[in-house]
């Protein structure tokens, strides 16, 4: 059985900036998801592992040989732009073969023509076949300007499997694909998988696709940890190794605060007896002989009685800071919602939509409003914002978040909406949504696109009255896996209504869904 190995891997960026500095994994077949927080070098470590990148130390192997194409099939998160002439077998990487196969056929191929196709008589019928599993045209002449964003990636995706990699790359692979396509993906990824001794690696903020992973690797601070399970079964480890932790960091302050207040008492004690024995030897009460004995022997006392304490202080402190360093703090963060105190039964929306047909929300709903790409779930989300649909306040978070005013900073856009505020009110609500301290000065346009929909959502929920209603179009887009989290862990306890755009099932189920609302 073949593996993906790194040993000792070493990565610097252009700076001299270390990323990477003895960096270990073995990776069995299967599908594995590669997890971790924005920065954490997750996209990198892909790259290292293609041959895009090399390390500055260490090796990176597949079954004992060094990794590499044709071995290593990698689908970068971003696409090159392609040329207006480029075509679907260009993208696919059979366009050579397939014109050198035609020549052969209308007799007119040469020995160059003949080397090139290198006997692969069949792979006009082996692209069709690989396009078609993946719902994709198969007029390998179409342009690639012609495909959809998501028809695209999994074209990308059909090129690599058509080299017959080993080992399979994926970053971010279901960003802009629909349901069905997402659908098509997975089972691609499962025939890979299941077709020998192979093993693919996939990035993604995706709840369902990591949920589908055999195996999940967490990189953290320049280190590796397998989990064998899913993501579900990574966050349960995780979730029951913070609780302890956390525990564990309780019990050492307390323990830490019990030394001080004994050492405390100690010196209290320590300095009676000295007052004491200054006080026996003005006296001189008895000889000066046994008062000299006596007063060593109380400092020796004294030292010793100061060193336990010191010591029981210093090994407390030991213990809390090795408590503290297991806590993971990131996990700590929660965004808090306010609430916008919708009364159960209230109708929040209403309206005979020529489409989609009757849309109707009620109280805390949440509806999930569904559909493959195309068929018009962001134009049916304007017209009901756009009309008089909505019977109570609302907020409209669109998939595409402009920045008006990039100048501005978090807190700025936030007093924009109540400017009867105080500046007091708003830093606390820019805290809320995690913008702490001095984050809540950053400029809007240097802020990443997770940041800028935590800004814009603090914005929009600053309003008065609160907004009863959050309509969101494909709020995940530009989140990390944390962001999708945390997120998701506070739309569940909104308790507003909620019409959500999504594609990602696992976030729709993390979210709690009430109704879905399929346009066809």
């Amino acid at each position: 059985m073949s593996s993906l190995v790194l040993s000792d891997v070493a990565y610097a960026f252009p700076d001299d900036t270390p990323l990477f500095t003895g960096l270990d994994l073995a990776i069995g077949p299967g599908l594995t998801s590669l997890v971790g927080r924005n920065g954490a070098g997750k996209s990198t470590l892909l790259r290292l592992i293609a041959g895009e990148l090399r390390p500055t130390r260490g090796s990176i192997g597949v079954g004992g040989a060094p990794a590499g194409p044709p071995t290593i099939g990698y689908l970068s998160q971003l696409l090159a732009d392609a040329p207006a002439d480029r075509t679907l077998a260009d993208e696919l990487g059979v366009g050579a073969r397939l014109a050198a196969l035609a020549r052969i056929e209308a007799g007119e191929g040469d020995d160059d023509d003949f080397a090139l196709l290198d006997d692969d008589w069949s792979v006009t019928e082996r692209t069709i076949a690989q396009l078609g599993e993946l719902g994709l045209p198969t007029d390998l002449d179409r342009t690639v300007a012609a495909l959809s964003g998501g028809e695209r990636t999994l074209a990308a995706l059909a090129g690599r499997l058509l080299g017959h990699p080993r080992v399979l790359l994926l970053d971010e692979p279901t960003n802009n694909l629909d349901t069905r396509a997402r659908g098509r993906l997975f089972g691609a990824l499962e025939r890979f998988v299941s077709g020998g001794d192979r093993i693919a690696l996939v990035v993604s903020h995706d709840l369902e696709l990591l949920d589908r992973a055999d195996t999940t690797v967490e990189l953290r601070a320049g280190r590796t940890r397998v989990f064998g399970g899913n993501y579900e079964h990574h966050r349960e480890v995780v979730d029951a190794e913070q609780s302890a932790a956390l525990q564990e960091l309780t019990g050492a302050r307390n323990e830490l605060r019990s030394e001080k207040r004994d050492k405390a008492e100690a010196q209290v004690a320590l300095a009676r007896r000295e007052r004491y024995g200054r006080k026996m030897s003005a006296t001189k009460r008895e000889p000066k002989i046994v008062m000299g004995a006596r007063k060593r022997a109380a400092q020796e006392s004294a030292a010793k009685y100061r060193a336990t304490h010191e010591r029981g202080v210093e090994q407390a402190q030991a213990r809390m800071r090795e408590a503290d360093a297991e806590v993971r703090r990131e996990e700590l963060l929660r965004v808090e919602l306010p609430d916008p105190g919708l009364p159960a039964g209230r109708v929040v929306l209403d309206a005979e939509d020529p489409v989609a047909g009757r849309v109707h929300l009620a109280g805390p709903a949440r509806v999930r409003l569904a559909g493959p790409n195309g068929s018009g779930k962001t134009t049916l989300l304007r017209r009901l914002v756009g009309g008089d649909s909505a019977r109570v306040p609302w907020a409209f978070l669109p998939q595409d978040l402009r920045v008006e005013h990039p100048g501005w900073s978090v807190v700025d856009a936030i007093r924009a909406v109540r400017p009867s505020a105080s500046a007091e009110q708003a830093h606390a609500h820019a805290a809320r949504m995690l913008f702490i301290g001095d984050a809540g000065f950053r400029r809007l346009g240097d802020l990443s696109g997770g940041e800028r929909l935590r800004a814009a959502l603090a914005s929009e929920l600053f309003a008065r009255p609160v907004p009863q209603l959050l309509i969101l179009d494909e709020p995940t887009n530009n989140l990390d896996l944390g962001g999708v989290e945390v997120l998701a862990d506070a739309l569940a306890l909104w308790r507003g209504a909620l019409l959500l755009v999504s594609h990602d099932d696992g976030f729709c189920d993390r979210v709690g869904v009430d109704d879905v609302l399929i346009l066809a």
